[in-house]
């Protein structure tokens, strides 16, 4: 290359990262999602070309602090919840230990029967009564997940009624007799979402969700719950302790 060129390609260079200085501090000054101006917008504001910015938004995508969307645009990327899987996993407690603003939201209670499936992780018959439990999770003022859990009825009297008086379900298993309870089994798989999952955690149908299932035990290792959540996958970081 001759010295034409290299001073070209270090003026880019300064450039490019110019921009990306530029956004970066822009950025930490926005909420999680909103979005941006388009690259032809940021290339006009900047006075460069969209190889250049193209060349910023990249780094800032590796960084983490923005999410490209293809036929959609550029958004702040949503704030990551490092959530901790152990033998005592708890919604309220992980958040607490991070400090973070949480809340859950009741969707629905109503009872059914057990398939097959579930009968098997509850270790059930198909056709035993559940009571299925489905909440929304939020964190920091925007969806985390949606959680959907399928209790046996037989072994939980009451539970239904204590799961209408408290949106927390660690208090309403100590309100029929379970004080304590852990993780037996943990699954996590990744998918898209379904249409309604897209609506509730505010994503495009095009974003991956991280599907956990789980099966929480008592003290005396019986199956009392079998769980499908389905979350927004960036925006959590599952991690085992």
């Amino acid at each position: 290359m001759d010295e034409a060129g290299q001073e070209e390609g270090k003026e880019r260079g300064v450039l490019w990262k110019a921009v990306a200085a530029t956004l970066r501090a822009e950025i930490r000054q926005r909420t999680a999602g909103q979005q941006l101006a388009t690259e032809n917008g940021l290339a006009e504001r900047f006075g460069v070309s969209r190889f250049t910015i193209r060349r910023a938004l990249s780094e800032l995508e590796k960084e983490g602090m923005l999410r490209i969307e293809h036929g959609r645009g550029l958004f702040v990327a949503d704030t990551v919840v490092p959530y901790a899987i152990g033998q005592r996993p708890r919604f309220s407690e992980n958040m607490q230990r991070l400090n973070l603003a949480r809340d859950r939201q009741v969707l629905s209670i109503q009872t059914h029967v057990a398939d097959a499936a579930i009968g098997e992780h509850l270790a059930v018959e198909a056709g035993t009564e559940l009571l299925r439990v489905e909440t929304l999770l939020w964190v920091e003022g925007q969806p985390l997940g949606i959680n959907c859990n399928h209790y046996p009825l037989a072994r939980l009297p009451g539970l239904e009624e204590a799961m209408q008086q408290t949106a927390s379900s660690t208090e309403a298993l100590k309100r029929v007799g379970i004080s304590d309870y852990t993780r037996k089994k943990t699954w996590i798989i990744g998918r898209l979402p379904t249409e309604r999952e897209a609506r509730l955690l505010k994503i495009a149908r095009s974003r991956p969700v991280l599907e956990m299932q789980k099966i929480d035990a008592d003290s005396d290792g019986t199956p009392i719950c079998y769980g499908v959540g389905c979350h927004a996958a960036d925006r959590i970081q599952f991690f085992v302790e």
